[in-house]
């Protein structure tokens, strides 16, 4: 949150304004900085690529076994690939609303903006579909966070959002693909 400019008067010093009183360029130059973000507004605490990809793995592992057990029938695997794309679309909304999915939730991690808040459920899955840029190059964008100092993915980027780490860990249950209650 950034300190606010006094608003000019013909009166001196201004409303407001005492001789103890930081200066206008004083106001401009140092903004506040909440304890759990840095100055790049990345919050401290985020979370590894291995956690990312144990809980995206957690989040498509039951995709990928209904895949594997009917990938010789046509008709079945097409029909997986559609609630395959529909359960995509939840994730997203999932990670928008509560900031988790069943995987992040496992992991102990959440998807939050550059304020710390969750993003909304629209945001959220159309945070998937930018997503698919991160695949669109060579899988680099979902390598990135090894690199980035911001650990984000090309989706994360775009969307300025951060996945932290030191949530509370949930166990396994269905509730977890219920979406929170607002």
């Amino acid at each position: 949150m950034e300190k606010s400019i006094p608003v000019w008067t013909t009166s001196w010093p201004p409303v407001g304004l005492t001789s103890d009183s930081p200066t206008n360029l004083e106001l401009l130059s140092t903004p506040e900085v909440p304890a759990e973000q840095s100055s790049t507004g990345a919050p401290h605490n985020l979370a590894t690529w291995g956690t990312r990809a144990a809980g995206f793995l957690i989040d498509y592992a039951p995709i990928l076994i209904t895949q594997i057990i009917f990938f010789r029938s046509s008709t079945i695997s097409s029909l997986v690939g559609v609630v395959g794309i529909l359960y995509w679309v939840l994730l997203g909304y999932l990670d928008g609303v509560g900031g988790q999915t069943p995987g992040k939730a496992i992991m102990g991690t959440r998807l939050v903006n550059s304020g710390g808040n969750v993003i909304g459920g629209g945001a959220g899955i159309g945070r998937k579909f930018v997503h698919i840029l991160d695949t669109l190059i060579c899988f680099i964008g979902w390598f990135l966070p090894l690199f980035d100092s911001k650990r984000q993915t090309i989706a994360d980027k775009v969307m300025t959002t951060f996945v932290i780490d030191g949530v509370e860990k949930k166990s396994f249950s269905v509730d977890l693909w219920i979406p929170p209650k607002e």
